[in-house]
């Protein structure tokens, strides 16, 4: 019988810690942004909240962000022009990659 509920404790200590990774799994949102020299930095927008990444020199950005939908806004240098991507959906169970964001001049 002790054995029984101690094998049935460890079950449920297993799938609660299971559960409790998924709840606690990051999501985001990434892409690259071109030319690199033009960004400054890029925004996650939703709502009155709002989330900042640095570009890379590389061009890529990363922002962590919880489920929703967000207006991405890469800020740019002069003589480039902002651009904004708008409706980019956030799943709880995933990151979302925007691919590449072009800057207009």
């Amino acid at each position: 019988m002790k054995k029984t509920i101690s094998k049935l404790v460890v079950a449920g200590l297993a799938i609660l810690s299971f559960s409790a990774m998924k709840v606690l799994a990051p999501t985001g949102i990434s892409g690259k942004v071109t030319p690199v020299d033009g960004a400054e930095a890029v925004w996650a927008i939703k709502d009155a909240d709002s989330v900042k990444a640095a570009v890379s020199s590389e061009g890529a950005f990363s922002l962590e962000v919880k489920p929703g939908t967000y207006k991405l806004v890469v800020s740019a240098k002069a003589p480039y022009k902002n651009a904004e991507v708008s409706q980019v959906i956030v799943t709880a169970d995933n990151s979302t990659d925007v691919g590449e964001i072009k800057l207009g001049k």
